[in-house]
């Protein structure tokens, strides 16, 4: 009996022995979703470099497709997000874990390693990348991580700090999150790279990731890791750099697609356009004839968009995007014109239609929108100020009684002409506008006026004008402003009562409209001088048959008006949605807090005062020469031109 006992209590110290070489690790583990038991599935590679600052739900799906449905492991060096529901919403798998390892003593405990070895996918969350090389790096976890990677095949993925480690060149941002500043000295103590130590993905050993690319103005920063690396490593990098809640997904072969929201860039290096100068204490010089890197921008779109050859960089086999040079000057990141809008305009939005144009009519307003397009470009040129640029581009339109502002600007139903303007320096967030003036010949002028040489933002009606005179603006007769068309289309509203004329910009496709192709015709311009300040302007002559001292969004700031350091917008449209949504503003908020594109914030918004009710458009310029003209009616007048004179004229819904 006493050696029966011996015995099993031998046996049971060997079980408890056994069992403490593979027991999970005290709160490694956060949390489990699904079936603890461990499956395999078939898998294909693959690896996500996704820009941070949100989910991107295509990413997802596209490793879980990869992953044949098996079991996922989320793994974080600190905090305790969960991203079970997030990843579990966009397809199905056999479960899903997450680990925090937080010290070098859990990343070399074997049941971690074997939780990821025995993944089918692997995702590594946002965080502090210097703390994953700090407690990952030549360690039981860092081994299962490049095991996925090389040899089991499975997709692996990461997130903001989680991208920044999957390739072979990263940052660790050990001293601090290093700045576009670090331009001003390569060498800078925050510039801590790293050769081929850790991680080790398919295609990216001579490649380095950034992340929240354009949302934190990264692009100098890249530049001034690429150079680094070049000097000190004598190795020729490449870069891919996804912006926020977008990815870049690599497949086994190494074709790259871009999805989610922003865009991601490719970085191509040249042996013969080496940086001139990267010294210590200096700023980085890097020009090459403004050619010193190349660059491939795509679009992302939910399921994917473009294709790029990471297996070679092959700039001949990319595709859906667009080609830059960037380049470093005295330590600031510089790109290539060739893409770069510098200047926008429109003439309103409305009810616009092809069928309901004479070839003539059609002429006279890309005429007109080309001489206003010429006219700021002319400005910006010379050097001159975005405020100029603006000023001169609206004041041409202005002049032109095709369009509602100025000398076309409608009849209210008293049988004036009552007009409202404003203007805005994205610098420094000044802003002026005037509104129910009757004898100010531009407005836009009078509105620049206010905002320079007053310590006001808006006046309004006979003070404006009073003001207007004594700072020398140029008044005239009221009678100055009439046209017989406008004339007769007050006259049609006076007969029909129009009181619910809906748009401040002009008439609604109904009776008692002051043209027959129902156009709003507000005018704006947004522009970027070649000192990178945005300015935006808005003019309008209001709605026909208006009441009652009635002002509509074009000169109240951030509803119609509006321009920051990273964007400018100038908006058209019934204006009381844009009032209450407060529209231009709203969309830089978007650009600026969310990290959304131009492109995706302007629909965003346009959709907003969309869903209350209300339609227009708006045009928006963005600090890198990005514009978007977003509008939900079946057309707006609009054009650009780009900082090498190339000149866009559209006016219907389908271009």
């Amino acid at each position: 009996m006493m050696m029966r006992s011996i015995i099993l209590a031998v046996c049971g110290l060997c079980l408890q022995t056994a069992s403490a070489q593979v027991a999970k690790p005290l709160k490694a583990s956060l949390g489990l979703m699904g079936d603890a038991k461990d499956v395999t599935r078939v898998t294909k590679g693959g690896v996500a470099l996704i820009g941070g600052g949100g989910n991107v739900d295509g990413a997802f799906k596209w490793m879980i497709d990869r992953s044949g449905g098996g079991d996922v492991v989320v793994i974080r060096a600190s905090g305790d997000y969960l991203y079970h529901e997030d990843i579990a919403k966009c397809g199905s798998v056999n479960s899903i874990e997450t680990l925090l390892i937080n010290s070098r003593e859990v990343a070399n405990d074997e049941w971690v390693a074997q939780k990821i070895r025995d993944a089918e996918m692997l995702f590594i969350s946002g965080g502090d990348q210097s703390n994953y090389m700090k407690f990952w790096r030549n360690t039981k976890t860092s081994a299962a991580i490049n095991y996925l990677l090389n040899q089991k095949k499975v997709p692996v993925g990461g997130t903001s700090a989680g991208c920044a480690v999957l390739s072979g060149f990263y940052y660790s941002g050990e001293v601090g999150s290093a700045t576009a500043a670090v331009g001003m000295d390569p060498y800078d103590v925050q510039v801590k790279l790293y050769n081929n130590d850790f991680l080790q993905p398919p295609y990216l050993k001579n490649v380095i990731t950034d992340q929240h690319y354009v949302a934190r103005n990264r692009q100098g920063r890249h530049m001034t890791f690429l150079a680094r690396i070049i000097q000190d490593w004598k190795v020729l990098p490449k870069g891919i750099a996804p912006d926020e809640r977008t990815a870049v997904c690599i497949d086994e072969k190494g074709d790259a697609t871009v999805i989610g929201e922003g865009k991601a860039y490719f970085l191509l290096t040249d042996a013969g356009k080496r940086p001139e100068r990267c010294e210590a204490d200096r700023a980085l010089q890097w020009k090459a004839g403004l050619q010193a890197v190349k660059v491939y921008e795509v679009p992302g779109s939910p399921t994917g968009n473009g294709y790029f050859s990471v297996a070679d960089f092959d700039a001949a086999k990319a595709k859906g995007g667009k080609w830059y040079w960037w380049w470093m000057e005295n330590g600031k990141w510089e790109q290539s014109p060739m893409d770069k809008y510098v200047l926008v305009v429109h003439g309103g939005a409305g009810t616009i239609l092809k069928s309901k144009m004479t070839p003539e009519k059609e002429a006279a307003y890309r005429a007109a929108l080309q001489q206003s397009l010429e006219a700021g470009y002319a400005q910006w040129k010379a050097g001159a100020s975005s405020l100029d640029a603006v000023v001169a581009a609206v004041r041409v339109l202005e002049d032109n009684p095709l369009f509602n502002a100025g000398k076309g600007a409608v009849f209210t139903h008293d049988g004036q002409n009552e007009m409202d303007a404003a203007i805005m320096n994205g610098k420094t967030l000044a802003a002026g506008a005037v509104a129910g003036v009757h004898t100010i010949r531009n407005p836009i002028t009078a509105a620049r006026a206010v905002m320079e040489k007053s310590e006001h933002v808006m006046m309004v009606g006979a003070g404006a004008e009073l003001f207007a005179k004594e700072v020398g603006i140029e008044l005239v007769d009221p009678s100055y402003f009439r046209t017989e068309e406008r004339w007769k289309g007050l006259q049609e509203a006076l007969k029909e009562d129009s009181l619910k004329a809906k748009l401040d910009h002009s008439a609604a496709p109904r009776k008692g409209t002051i043209n027959v192709d129902y156009k709003f015709g507000t005018v704006g311009c947004v522009a970027l001088d070649k000192n990178g300040v945005l300015a935006a302007g808005t003019s309008t002559g209001g709605m026909t048959n208006k009441k009652y001292g009635r002002v509509g969004d074009a000169p109240i700031i951030g509803a119609g008006t509006y321009a920051n350091g990273s964007v400018g917008v100038s908006c058209t449209g019934w204006g009381e949605f844009y009032i209450r949504t407060v529209v231009a503003h709203e969309l830089s908020a978007l650009v600026e807090y969310k990290g959304l594109t131009l492109q995706n914030a302007g629909k965003a918004v346009i959709g907003q005062v969309g869903k209350l009710g209300g339609d227009g458009g708006l045009i928006a310029l963005d600090k890198n020469g990005n514009m978007a003209m977003p509008f939900n009616t079946e057309g707006m007048y609009r054009g650009a031109i780009t900082a090498d004179g190339k000149i866009e004229i559209y006016i219907y819904g389908e271009q």
